[in-house]
């Protein structure tokens, strides 16, 4: 028997989510409030994982990655 690794499904409310906030970006589309409460939810979750694993980065030091980044590509 072999072991597959399979990536988790998307999940429906967020892919929703995602759509609106495109919607309400690119075609001016209202944002209804508790789809933006979620949003911000999430990123706060996402900024929070970020922190821990790689500490708080300053604006210089960040900025100096991006730099990095963008002459290698």
């Amino acid at each position: 028997m072999s072991t597959t690794e399979t990536k988790p499904a998307v999940d429906p409310q967020q892919q929703a989510d995602q759509e609106a906030v495109l919607r309400h970006a690119f075609q001016g589309q209202p944002l209804d409030p508790e789809i933006l409460r979620r949003v911000d939810e999430r990123a706060d979750r996402v900024t929070e994982e970020v922190r821990r694993i790689h500490g708080i980065i300053d604006d210089d030091t960040l900025n100096q990655i991006l730099r990095d980044a963008r002459d290698e590509s």
